[in-house]
């Protein structure tokens, strides 16, 4: 199986986020330990956001709305978590913030991929092919196909 130069470049990119976020762990860890929460806790912020701007880009890229529910996802727990601590436990505001993050991503996701999904689904995507169009290229193509011929069959009393 050959890697192409996306998964290349996304590989090196999940590699990068992994060393950054372990590095602030660390750092974190020993240099300013009551940084935040917790150093683990900021771990996966940094991990939540590299990840979720990457998949934030590749949904913008491929206007696929699988990414950008996972961009909303990995972005808006990080959203809550820096809002959470800020905003010194109010739980409920931090919950509104995350609301309507997600609402705004969500509409984006429907402005950029929407129609696509609303075609593949109501069966008028250009390329869909209905039973009785994919049976006749099928017919089609066995009638052009020539037909082999078959093998002598010779008796033993030759």
């Amino acid at each position: 199986m050959k890697i192409t130069k996306n998964q290349f470049c996304y590989a090196i990119t999940s590699i990068c986020i992994l060393v950054a976020s372990v590095t602030f762990l660390i750092l974190n860890f020993l240099l300013f330990p009551d940084f935040w929460i917790h150093p683990i806790l900021n771990f996966f912020f940094v991990l939540f956001i590299g990840f979720g701007i990457v998949s934030l880009v590749k949904a913008f890229a491929c206007k696929a709305p699988i990414y950008f529910f996972l961009a909303s996802l990995l972005l808006g727990l990080s959203i809550f978590y820096v809002c959470f601590i800020y905003l010194n436990g109010i739980w409920w505001i931090c919950l509104i913030v995350l609301v309507v993050f997600m609402l705004i991503i969500s509409i984006t996701s429907f402005i950029m991929a929407g129609n696509k999904t609303e075609a593949i689904a109501l069966n008028k995507d250009p390329e869909y092919k209905n039973y009785e169009q994919r049976k006749a290229e099928k017919e089609a193509e066995e009638a052009n196909k020539p037909k082999e011929e078959l093998p002598e069959i010779k008796s033993f009393k030759d």
